[in-house]
């Protein structure tokens, strides 16, 4: 099968990138405005639908695109059977019209390697700090490493899929002494201390020991962070040896801001959630994964420089702003995700919107926020470097 590119740009009404999608060769290629089925199938993943099936997957829908007419797309309309909708009447503007404002981080060709079922809300939501559930962050990861101490585990990330984990640069690289010397990741832990994790008093206690230990395959930094001293891009990826067993309820991976409307959602005032295993309030490393619920803070207070020049809504901020009055991300908490509860296709979810940066000397201090790299910024670049 001879096969050619096709750019996202003849779709787009803006933000065309250099990102390609293989188009497939069929024997019923034909304008999607002459196969309805695959134009309900583009109402149900893009348009006016979204949502409401959620068996309808837009990888389906991609991997169906065999070439253009003018701006329209053409699909292997056999690739979208009748039976299970024939008979419907649509309109063809409007599923046409969504399909064409989606921007090219939706229709990236890698975002099919971000699994749908991610960010998973355990039990009762979060309401304040304290030490987390067994099963409440399963995509919560420890990195280690090799140091003159013997093995450490010095910063955190979170799962994104099977072999990769998002977390800070500052985290993987030292600006002075390059690549840090990670042995792996630990996944599915939350006491340290113990083998053997059990919560619950003695008649309704539950247990896991299930812990996964896996090697990094490839460290991906920023390239911005590597070349100049710039904190804005306080992001790497972690590429496993193996694959995470998902099979485990301790192991999940945490949902990211793929979608148009997650990123363009308005962060100010609302919660979050950050976690890890970093400093307390008492200056000591915590042995207990804990988590604790904190505000996000508007561009204005964040970055008080756009409040004096008047230029918060024009500027292209790449961090966020949270914490209060000694609730906070504190050092053994770098790279590790900032979390928002939010509707992702239509169910409610966990997405990562920040990863631990840096912040105050003291944690907590009052009028100081911690300081967050803005995944929402990041998604071109995580999709561009992600692989099977």
């Amino acid at each position: 099968m001879i096969m050619f590119k096709i750019f996202f740009c003849v779709i787009l009404i803006s933000g065309c990138e250099n990102n390609a999608l293989a188009a497939r060769r069929c024997f019923d290629c034909v304008s999607i405005r002459s196969c309805e089925s695959a134009l309900d199938y583009a109402d149900r993943v893009f348009g006016s639908k979204r949502g409401s099936s959620p068996g309808f997957k837009r990888e389906t829908f991609l991997k169906a695109v065999c070439g253009f007419e003018g701006r329209d797309p053409k699909v292997c309309c056999s690739d979208f059977p009748r039976n299970s909708w024939a008979g419907i009447t649509l309109s063809v503007s409007a599923p046409l019209q969504a399909l064409r404002t989606v921007d090219a981080i939706e229709l990236h060709q890698n975002v099919e390697l971000l699994p749908d079922s991610c960010g998973d809300i355990d039990g009762s939501r979060i309401v304040g700090g304290g030490v987390a559930k067994l099963y409440e962050l399963p995509w919560m990861t420890l990195i280690a490493y090799n140091t003159r101490d013997g093995r450490q585990f010095n910063c955190a990330g979170s799962i994104i899929n099977s072999r990769y984990v998002l977390t800070a640069a500052h985290c993987v690289i030292s600006r002075t002494e390059g690549l840090k010397k990670i042995i792996g990741v630990r996944i599915g832990d939350v006491d340290l201390d113990k083998d053997i994790d059990c919560q619950g008093d003695y008649q309704n206690m539950f247990c896991e020991s299930a812990t996964q230990n896996i090697g990094v395959e490839e460290v991906i930094v920023h390239e911005v962070f590597v070349q100049n001293s710039s904190k804005d891009t306080d992001i790497a990826l972690l590429r496993l040896s193996e694959s995470v067993n998902f099979t485990y309820k301790n192991a999940g991976p945490i949902c990211l801001p793929v979608s148009s409307e997650l990123r363009d959602t308005r962060l100010a005032g609302k919660n979050a959630t950050v976690a890890g295993w970093g400093a307390t309030e008492y200056d000591s490393d915590s042995r207990i994964l804990l988590k604790v619920e904190i505000p996000i803070w508007s561009d204005e207070n964040c970055h008080p420089t756009c409040k004096r020049d008047g230029d918060c809504k024009t500027r292209n901020f790449k961090t966020l702003c949270a914490g209060e009055y000694l609730k906070d991300s504190c050092s053994g908490d770098s790279g590790g995700p900032l979390i928002v509860e939010s509707e992702y296709y239509g169910v409610h979810r966990y997405v990562q919107y920040g990863i631990v940066s840096h912040g105050p000397s003291r944690c907590g201090t009052q009028g100081e926020p911690g300081v967050y790299t803005d995944v929402s910024k990041y998604m071109q670049w995580i999709l561009d470097k992600i692989r099977r």
